[in-house]
């Protein structure tokens, strides 16, 4: 039977895939004698835990709990005005019975304590001796404190890696809405030569972009750009220092990071000549940077272990006079914009069927730099792509 959404709900995960998901971290926590899952958030780019759990996030740091007992449906708490109903409302929410709200804020410090002993309320009345708590550097210091001094028998232990290797391998549901998300990157991207014209600042162009992805169904959205004169050296900046102007045969990278319908985050990045043809120079690192990723996708193998990819994909690139990859360049998508498992040499999490991965590509030196991202889905044939944007310098 088709399920049915109210029509407030933007393309929601299937009840189905909640259920899921609820039953794999159910089955877990049990196998760790875990008593309740305590995910709490107030970011909607990194608030993957929660959102996981209940089909739903916090909003500009408006905090919000989701607790998962080991028998039994999810219970929510919000962060909330009068009246005191549940932010989103409690009608509109696909998971269990809610548990309370309040109108408690980071800014009020009086509030401090207020979610912690909605939670405690509820733990002592279950009876709750371990508490598991996802991404565990996200709870609130207070929140923390506050469960530790009332409640000094109970043991909480971090479950990050248990909930990321859960989360990390992709659903037919989940593989659905990131291939969604990919489609609305491609389709963002392409307006960027009709946008990207000399005398256009950098924050327009980002805000320009911002909006489409809104209006093709998506929530988060994180765009990086620079742009460098001709004969300078591309270098990548955030929101913060997008004002730069536009000149007539300059170079421009943008990277996109967002959520598309479903809430599920791709990448995509390419390279642009201002206004003309790019030149000889910009297509010949074109080609460098197109090398360096075909070499770190194809390290990219089911099994495969992350520290061995790293060393290898950075013997490449200083076998060849480039930079070593020093930043988080390739790393699980979902959720959060980034999550496990990451191509770095301290990550323990194998590289499994169904995962899907950003992959940022460098080839940075002391004169030149060009840069490419692409998502991949990895798969036991090898990674598929999901963004098809041309890999070449568009001309704008």
């Amino acid at each position: 039977m088709t399920e049915v959404y109210h029509e407030r709900l933007k393309s929601p995960i299937p009840r189905s895939e909640l259920d899921r998901r609820t039953a794999e971290i159910q089955k877990a926590m049990k196998e760790a004698n875990i008593d309740c899952i305590l995910a709490q958030n107030i970011s909607q780019y990194l608030g993957g835990c929660n959102r996981y759990i209940t089909d739903t996030t916090a909003e500009i740091n408006y905090p919000q709990s989701s607790i998962l007992p080991s028998e039994g449906e999810v219970r929510y708490i919000a962060c909330s005005g009068p009246p005191l109903d549940l932010y989103p409302p409690s009608h509109l929410l696909r998971i269990g019975k809610p548990l309370a709200a309040a109108p408690y804020f980071s800014t009020f410090n009086y509030t401090n304590d207020w979610e912690g002993i909605m939670f405690v309320k509820w733990a002592k009345e279950n009876n709750v001796k371990r508490i598991g708590v996802p991404g565990f550097e996200m709870l609130n210091w207070n929140y923390y404190d506050y469960i530790v001094k009332n409640m000094p028998n109970v043991e909480i232990i971090d479950v990050s890696s248990m909930f990321d290797e859960i989360r990390a391998v992709k659903s037919k549901d989940e593989i659905k809405f990131l291939k969604n998300s990919a489609q609305v990157l491609d389709k963002v991207m392409a307006y960027v030569p009709a946008i990207a014209q000399p005398g256009v600042k950098e924050y327009e162009i980002r805000s320009k972009l911002m909006q489409l992805v809104a209006d093709l169904g998506g929530d988060e959205m994180i765009v990086t750009m620079g742009s460098v004169s001709e004969d300078e050296k591309l270098v990548l900046y955030p929101s913060f220092f997008q004002n730069r102007t536009l000149k007539l045969g300059d170079k421009l990278y943008i990277k996109l990071e967002c959520s598309g319908p479903g809430a599920m985050f791709t990448t995509l990045g390419r390279a642009f000549s201002i206004g003309c043809e790019p030149s000889d120079e910009m297509l010949k690192e074109l080609e460098e940077v197109l090398k360096a990723q075909k070499i770190l996708v194809g390290l990219l193998k089911v099994e495969a272990n992350p520290k061995e990819i790293y060393n290898k994909y950075n013997e490449y690139l200083k076998e060849n006079g480039y930079e070593v990859e020093t930043s988080n360049f390739a790393y699980g998508l979902g959720y959060d914009h980034i999550e496990r498992p990451s191509i770095q040499s301290e990550e323990t999490m194998a590289l499994k069927d169904n995962m899907c991965m950003a992959v940022n590509t460098s080839t940075l030196s002391e004169e030149k730099a060009m840069f490419l991202a692409d998502t991949f889905l990895l798969t036991s044939e090898g990674p598929e792509k999901l963004t098809n944007t041309k890999q070449i310098i568009f001309r704008t």
